[in-house]
């Protein structure tokens, strides 16, 4: 309990603050890195490699039916879009790749106390929870939020139906909290990965990462064959969740074009506004 209102008092602490201090992008990649590294040197340690194949495979059939059963929901709202899309580049995800690596390679190798990285998430998540509050509080503007329009909203909701129905189906193989904050990380891996380890186990904290890792780079690379069956501008942008901000944006803006692009940066923009919102209150309920 004290975790997570300290938590949030940071967030929103941090928000506020955010037109007055300016964060280099360096730092949340760096505080980043750190956890991803953190997180898998610590499952490393907790697993074998057996295991660590079942979390790779569990992860990419839960990452699939995510993105499936999001792209279905919005296909309840349909109109014609474009075929065209723009190449991901993979080398800027080796940076994410990497330490996850090198970190399930040590941790294998090397065995801590489980307390010792119990105590260095919390304060990892501390920084990176400060670093994004002041980071969306620099770009948090009324005249942005006054912008959003019909898709982003029915984006968003599509969203976290598609993760709540997902998290249903999965029940029989998860504890349903436990795999709900999986799936309701909209693809924000680097995030919703430590959240899960501090409060399920570095496994968990694993297998969230990847879930979402995945779900990044599905989005690449079945959105596209989608839209060649039936086009779902909503299914796709709520596909993208709150990557479709950042990473996955170019793509929206070729699949889609401008007018939807602006909804799907305004749907990525909420959803990272509310993600760490959302997952401590699920902690709770």
């Amino acid at each position: 309990m004290y975790f997570l209102l300290l938590f949030f008092l940071l967030y929103i602490i941090s928000i506020a603050l955010g037109r007055f201090i300016k964060v280099p992008s360096i730092a949340s990649d760096a505080i980043v890195i750190l956890l991803i590294f953190t997180i898998s040197f610590w499952g490393g340690s907790e697993v074998t490699g057996s295991e660590i194949l079942y979390v790779i495979f569990t992860s990419l059939l839960t990452s699939f039916l995510v993105v499936l059963v999001t792209y279905l929901l919005g296909l309840f709202f349909t109109v014609k879009g474009k075929s065209e899309w723009r190449k991901v580049d993979w080398k800027s995800q080796l940076k994410y790749i990497s330490p996850l690596v090198l970190g399930l390679v040590l941790g294998i190798i090397i065995k801590l106390d489980t307390q010792f990285f119990s105590t260095l998430i919390d304060y990892e998540l501390y920084a990176l929870v400060i670093v994004i509050g002041l980071q969306i509080g620099r770009d948090l503007k009324l005249e942005v939020l006054k912008r959003v329009s019909g898709l982003a909203i029915f984006s968003i909701l599509v969203d976290v139906i598609g993760a709540i129905i997902t998290a249903f189906i999965l029940t029989p193989f998860y504890p349903f909290k436990e795999i709900l904050i999986v799936t309701l990380g909209s693809g924000w891996y680097s995030y919703t990965g430590p959240f899960v380890a501090k409060y399920y186990g570095p496994i968990a904290g694993v297998f969230a990462f990847l879930v979402n890792f995945l779900r990044e780079q599905l989005t690449f690379l079945l959105i596209p064959l989608f839209f060649r069956v039936k086009a779902s501008p909503i299914g796709a942008i709520a596909v993208g969740g709150a990557t479709s901000m950042d990473v996955t944006l170019p793509l929206y803006v070729d699949l889609l074009g401008n007018e939807y692009a602006v909804g799907a940066l305004i749907n990525g923009l909420i959803l990272t506004l509310l993600v760490p919102i959302i997952l401590p209150i699920v902690v709770l309920l």
